[in-house]
């Protein structure tokens, strides 16, 4: 039998009459008649029962809808089941729909059936590789290309997939391939006492105190920001919170979940870090902050510190510092090379840090030309 949401959805598209036969021919006595227009024509449509009119009537105006459907409108629909089925948070919506923002109006526009790989690639080479995306954003840039086709496959929308063939390798060369110098990646030593000095300045702000925090110990923003005093005990502090961000009502509001950046796939309770001098001294400070709350890092009202708020605060002061980089970032770097410096291995500085080691050695490890000072003079000891 057709379904209700089936009569309804045909019943906002036709707006011919639909009628019973009523005829002495015996082969129509009974039928149902309307008629469709198709290809500029007057079509009859003559079906046995009113079910079976209305199930022809479905599969004809969603056949429509679908050749007409154009790559936005598969794109808006794939964002749909991002959010809807798959729980997506607005940040990663967030970050798909400013990388769907660089297609051209033309592909945009243009129906999903009738998008070629030769469409695709003209769009990479005269539109996108000339802004020098970075290697990160060409392979999510193609990797998104390649979702809202599966998806239109998936959902009969389309046919096949134009962009399966067009490979990173491909145009990697194109991209912005210069990287940062690994000093400028980490606050020096100088910087983190520039930075610790204005901080102890301004103790009465819990934004300079998230600060002294992140020094003493590399935790993310979010993590700074969702820390509660329950978090923390004798001997360890657990890390095993974060703070996000929704957009989706049109304004800002930011929540809590129970898992870290590196736990979203893959939960695991969180982890650990050691009390030290230095976290005691921050946290001795944070229990003098006006108000009280839950939250370690809180205003007068007992709110938690956005993340939002304290970045803001820490560019303005590398700013007025004369410090070029400006993110919280930098310090994670940092720490993991003061760490370094202490002779933890490389298993105990990701576990610390909270991300595996691969990530570990290949985005928080610094080796430049502060290492060299060092290496010649192990390279003289041996009389090389």
């Amino acid at each position: 039998m057709i379904t209700k949401a089936k009569e309804k959805y045909v019943d906002s598209r036709h707006s011919n009459a639909i009628t019973q036969l009523h005829s002495s021919n015996k082969y129509k006595d009974g039928k149902w008649k309307t008629y469709v227009d198709e290809d500029g024509k007057r079509k009859e449509v003559v079906r046995k029962t009113r079910e079976e009119l209305y199930e022809h009537l479905y599969e004809f105006y969603k056949a429509a809808d679908t050749a007409a459907m154009t790559f936005e409108q598969a794109f808006e629909r794939l964002m749909q089941r991002k959010k809807d089925e798959l729980n997506r948070s607005y940040a990663t919506i967030f970050d798909y729909r400013r990388y769907f923002s660089y297609l051209s109006e033309t592909l945009k526009k243009t129906p999903l059936v009738e998008i070629t790989e030769s469409d695709l690639r003209t769009w990479l080479v005269k539109s996108y590789l000339p802004t020098k995306p970075k290697e990160s954003a060409l392979r999510k840039m193609l990797q998104l290309l390649n979702q809202i086709f599966d998806y239109g496959i998936h959902k009969k929308l389309c046919f096949f997939n134009p962009a399966q063939y067009i490979l990173f390798a491909d145009y990697v060369k194109d991209c912005d391939l210069k990287k940062k110098r690994p000093e400028e990646r980490e606050f020096s030593k100088k910087e983190i006492a520039l930075l610790r000095s204005g901080a102890l300045a301004t103790a009465n702000n819990p934004r300079s105190l998230m600060r002294l925090f992140a020094i003493e110990t590399g935790l993310r923003v979010a993590e700074l920001s969702a820390l509660l005093w329950s978090d923390i005990d004798d001997d360890d502090i657990h890390i095993h919170r974060q703070q996000l961000l929704d957009k989706s009502s049109g304004h800002q509001v930011f929540y809590d979940v129970e898992y870290t950046k590196d736990e979203r796939q893959h939960p695991h309770g969180g982890r650990y870090i050691p009390r030290t001098n230095g976290t005691n001294e921050v946290l001795e400070l944070a229990k003098k902050l006006a108000g009280t709350s839950e939250y370690v890092f809180h205003d007068k009202n007992g709110k938690p510190i956005s993340k939002s708020s304290y970045m803001l605060h820490l560019r303005r002061s590398c700013k007025r510092l004369d410090i070029k980089t400006k993110n919280n970032h930098s310090f994670r770097v940092a720490r993991n090379s003061l760490l370094f410096a202490y002779g933890l291995a490389a298993t105990d500085r990701a576990l610390l840090l909270g991300h595996d080691v691969q990530t570990n050695e290949r985005y928080y490890s610094v080796y430049d030309q502060r290492n060299l000072d060092e290496i010649r003079k192990k390279l003289k000891e041996k009389g090389s």
